[in-house]
């Protein structure tokens, strides 16, 4: 796994900072260079003590301004630090930091003020701390929707987005997270894919609470795509750790345990401990009911004591009473009932929630079935069904209000939608009428004026087209000239294009006598290489031995000959060898067929049959060559090698 990426969005308010602290070293270099420049000549022509009285005057004034320029980049430098913060996992110092730079901020331009609210907002929503009105996410969102980057317009759309979040108002919030990704700029190179891929798990969420595991799923592969690009391996092995949640709701529960299967392995390889054993505890149930009960006891092992939800006497912290339900259902599946029962009762005694009773109840209906103790199974039968009766009337109550919330959402699109109708109806009309008042005003102009102007217009012509007809006889005369000389040149350009053919037709046939030249050369040295071969003794030997079919060639004369063909053919010995596949035997025969041998004489030496040679042959055509072939081919191509 790859080590996590840091968001983009500290690296470019570091950079921010920078360009603010030299930014300001140019400012004052660049200033006390022109006051230099403007105090020597302004000398040369006031007087003196006029000079060093405005001399005063502009020194003051620019340390002021100066003095101002480093202010508004300590600032900043202050901001990028708290960003930096959040970027490494302390959202609450960074917080504390930006509260105590409130009353500063009061002062500041309004782009910096801007920016300490959102880096505040967004260090409040990183360290948990709730919105409690939308108030700062409307600010935020009407000034960077005209303002800043594309990452700053996103991240503002988000907090405005968790702000409804924190107040309950899901429509709204998926609204605003929508927006926010609408915001993002994905081709940018510096567009911040933590930030976006964060977003998305935040709308998988809410798809998730409205029961819509498909957008969800959606929703989680945009998630994990974003991450990848930044290669976020912890953001990565969360999102498959919740998409497998999102599985095993939808009842995909084989599938849904694979993955979270994957994601204790790379939480592990990355050496987080609580973070797999977190994951884990989602399998212990599964593992039971498949009878993997080894699985399953090493998952209780490692949640208990790794996932932090266990104090130091071993009961689960608050609110992770419903453990008592896996570990009960565990040993329910184990046939070891008096522990089942054990942790049954301990959730009943435990369980604040009506899911947690209704759990107990019905973990304790199984016990007791299994025990074959009646009384029992129906006595917590009846607790199950009242207890599953409120959890649906719950659930219907639920329903109805997120039916109605998303009624709502609707209706307040369809009513802003008609608004901005209106709104844009009533602006038509007033355009309309502005328009056709000034097209009124500006026709009656026009027609007064052409009225006045015709006249003189009518006898100026007159002179224009007189003046027009001698620029024109002028400009034929010249065109004239131009024309001849143009012929002249097109006449010179068709002598030097015959000069071209020529040329080009005696190069063309140099080179085919050169090619020709050239080939008369290559057979002239391969007719001496082959005299020169079989002048050598090992050749003339293997040539005495095929044709006496007396003996054999022994490992030495094999090595002889092999000698002698890489010697004079080094190009063909350099090509057979580069194939990493060839045999001895295969090795043999193509030094045999490059001296020109029968394909009967090359099996005699090499001890095989005919048969064995040609189909030995065709075998390596497409081992030396890369294509298929004859025995003939291999020939063929073997003897220009």
């Amino acid at each position: 796994m790859s080590p996590k990426v840091l968001p983009l969005t500290s690296s470019s308010s570091s950079l921010r900072g920078i360009k603010c602290q030299s930014f300001s070293a140019l400012v004052s270099f660049v200033g006390s260079e022109i006051l230099k420049q403007a105090w020597y000549f302004a000398h040369l022509i006031v007087p003196l003590h006029i000079m060093t009285l405005y001399r005063t005057l502009l020194t003051i004034l620019l340390a002021a301004t100066f003095t101002a320029c480093t202010e508004h980049g300590d600032f900043e430098r202050r901001l990028a630090t708290a960003d930096s913060l959040m970027t490494h996992e302390m959202p609450d110092s960074a917080y504390r930091m930006l509260c105590e730079m409130n009353a500063e901020a009061e002062s500041m331009p309004q782009s910096l003020r801007m920016r300490h609210q959102l880096l505040r907002s967004n260090a409040q929503n990183k360290a948990n701390i709730q919105f409690t009105s939308d108030s700062i996410g409307n600010v935020l969102v009407n000034y960077y929707n005209t303002h800043g980057t594309s990452n700053e317009r996103m991240l503002a759309h988000y907090i405005k987005g968790c702000a409804y979040r924190d107040m309950k108002d899901q429509p709204a919030s998926l609204r605003c997270f929508n927006d926010a990704v609408a915001a993002a700029d994905t081709s940018a190179a510096d567009c911040n894919f933590y930030q976006l891929s964060i977003i998305h798990e935040q709308i998988a969420k809410i798809f998730n609470d409205r029961a819509m595991p498909d957008n969800a799923l959606q929703a989680y592969e945009f998630a994990e795509r974003y991450a990848r690009k930044i290669q976020d391996s912890i953001g990565i092995l969360t999102i498959w750790d919740n998409k497998s949640n999102a599985l095993i709701n939808m009842g995909n529960i084989e599938e849904g345990v694979k993955i979270k299967e994957k994601v204790v392995k790379g939480f592990k390889e990355m050496r987080l401990a609580e973070k797999a054993a977190r994951s884990i505890g989602g399998c212990i149930k599964w593992y039971a009911r498949k009878g993997e009960f080894d699985k399953a006891q090493s998952a209780i092992n490692d949640y208990e004591a790794h996932s932090g939800y266990f104090m130091e006497d071993g009961k689960s912290i608050p609110g992770k009473e419903s453990y008592y339900s896996i570990k009960g259902t565990y040993f329910l599946e184990k046939n070891e009932l008096d522990s089942a029962e054990h942790y049954f009762r301990k959730l009943q005694h435990a369980g604040t929630t009506r899911n947690e009773q209704y759990l107990a109840a019905w973990g304790l209906t199984q016990m007791y079935c299994n025990k074959k103790q009646l009384d029992s199974v129906g006595k917590y039968a009846l607790q199950t069904f009242l207890h599953s009766d409120t959890l649906y009337n719950i659930g219907t109550a639920q329903n109805l209000q997120n039916a109605q919330a998303m009624y709502n959402y609707a209706r307040h699109q369809e009513k802003a939608l008609r608004k901005e109708v209106e709104a844009k109806d009533t602006l038509l009309r007033l355009y309309k009428w502005i328009i056709g008042s000034v097209a009124t005003a500006i026709s009656l102009t026009t027609l007064v004026l052409f009225l006045y102007r015709r006249n003189r217009k009518n006898s100026r012509n007159l002179i224009i087209a007189h003046k027009e007809n001698v620029q024109l006889h002028t400009q034929i005369q010249e065109k004239a000239q131009l024309i001849l000389a143009l012929n002249n040149q097109l006449t010179q350009n068709e002598a030097d294009i015959e000069t071209l053919v020529l040329l080009r037709e005696s190069t063309t046939q140099l080179s085919q006598r050169c090619k020709e030249l050239e080939e008369d050369i290559r057979r002239r040295d391969a007719l001496k290489t082959r005299g020169n071969v079989e002048n050598e003794d090992i050749v003339k030997r293997f040539l005495q031995m095929a044709e006496s079919r007396d003996a054999t060639p022994n490992a030495d004369d094999w090595a002889k000959i092999i000698s002698v063909t890489e010697y004079y053919y080094a190009s063909f010995a350099l090509h057979i060898k580069a194939c990493p596949t060839i045999s001895r035997n295969e090795y043999q025969v193509c030094v045999l067929t490059k001296l020109g041998m029968r394909a009967g004489d090359i099996a005699y030496l090499t001890g095989n049959s005919s048969s064995n040679i040609t189909n030995m042959r065709s075998r390596m055509m497409p081992k030396l060559f890369g294509e298929e072939g004859g025995a003939k081919d291999f020939d063929a191509r073997i003897s220009v090698l």
